[in-house]
């Protein structure tokens, strides 16, 4: 993985053109504590996001949007992360998807419908929703 030395600039960048902050207004997250924060705190050299596509999908469900981290591709064995934020049921989520069975997961979805990365699709996902807001490699 080669990243560039300005990537946390770009990352924010990324973040700006989506319109992540306005999502996270929109669903009573603390877009500065959570993302901006997390990403000046992290120490990494390299970006550990660089593998993930940052998205905004918006539909009348969520009205607030969602913000997606899905990894660009998926490899047959390869173990990945996706991660998503947004308001629903009067409260926000921080879902956390990993292909792969592991020790903080609540329950298996399987994905197919037009709200969600068509990446992510048709994969058994192992879910947990996260009470830290911040990008779980980011920490």
């Amino acid at each position: 993985m080669v990243t560039s030395p300005n990537w946390k600039k770009e990352l924010l960048a990324k973040w700006e053109e989506i319109g992540a902050a306005a999502v996270f207004e929109r669903a009573g997250l603390n877009f500065q504590e959570a993302f901006l924060q997390a990403l000046n705190d992290y120490t990494g050299e390299s970006d550990p996001y660089a593998e993930h596509e940052w998205t905004v999908f918006q539909f009348p469900r969520l009205s607030s949007g969602v913000v997606h981290a899905a990894p660009k591709e998926i490899r047959e064995g390869q173990e990945v992360v996706w991660e998503e934020w947004y308001f629903e049921d009067g409260s926000s989520h921080h879902n956390v998807l990993r292909n792969h069975a592991h020790d903080l997961e609540e329950k298996v979805v399987n994905l197919n419908d037009n709200e969600h990365p068509a990446i992510v699709m048709k994969i058994d996902w192992h879910y947990y929703d996260d009470a830290d807001r911040r990008p779980l490699f980011l920490r």
